[in-house]
């Protein structure tokens, strides 16, 4: 195992590579890198020019972006760390990428990428990346796959997805305790409803009052009620 081609390396002696096929994000990062007083940036429209330069010239850092063609920045990863590229196959490598949703960048790590950052990029930003980059000291690995990565990021990513479901898994309890809550509330406020004499009350409704009766019709009911009493009697 050796660490990657930057780790150890100060801003000024870096030789960058930017690999991108929008000329106006190629400017922006050319800019961006020239303002860190970095030694050297070269740029490519496509990654097949920048591998072959690259083989002929090995950088310390690649940036690129992932959608491109005809070659992707993920075949493009592959191709690099793959172990008949030595010593290319040491070379981190940042992509830049307006598509960073998460599924991506488990797939770029897992592929050895060093790290994802998703456009627009600030100036800041890239300067703090880099600066972790030259001083990351996770040595690279040959895997039995025959490519390189870095040491200890699949099982960090595994941990990484198990704490992810671990926590989704306690949301969904606590929604389902919450809804299973709600509902034996409302079971209890209809039973006591319906013990009470009336049923249950929603929101919006007003309570019923009991009715109050006048002594004339009590009266008259209690009348009735003799009435009837009497003719079953007969």
């Amino acid at each position: 195992m050796k660490h990657h081609a930057a780790f150890g390396l100060s801003m000024e002696d870096v030789d960058a590579v930017v690999v991108e096929d929008s000329k106006p994000m190629q400017t922006i990062l050319r800019s961006i890198l020239l303002s860190f007083k970095v030694a050297r940036v070269r740029v490519f429209d496509s990654a097949d020019d920048a591998l072959e330069a690259s083989l002929a010239e090995p950088p310390n850092v690649i940036l690129t972006d992932w959608r491109m063609e005809p070659t992707s920045g993920y075949q493009f990863l592959r191709l690099v760390r793959h172990r008949h590229m030595e010593p290319l196959c040491y070379v981190p490598i940042l992509f830049i990428t307006a598509h960073g949703t998460r599924p991506l960048v488990d797939k770029a790590l897992r592929a050895g990428a060093h790290h994802v950052l998703v456009k627009p990029v600030s100036p800041s930003t890239l300067y703090k990346r880099l600066t972790w980059v030259l001083n990351d000291d996770r040595p690279m690995t040959l895997e039995h796959s025959g490519f390189y990565n870095i040491y200890g990021i699949q099982k960090t990513l595994d941990a990484q997805a198990e704490k992810m479901q671990t926590l989704a898994g306690a949301r969904l309890h606590h929604q389902m305790a919450t809804q299973k809550r709600a509902e034996v509330e409302g079971a209890v406020e209809a039973a006591f409803a319906q013990n009470t004499g009336r049923g249950p009350v929603f929101a919006g409704e007003k309570k019923k009052e009991p009715i109050q009766h006048s002594a004339a019709a009590k009266h008259i009911r209690n009348a009735g009620f003799a009435a009837v009493k009497g003719a079953k009697s007969h």
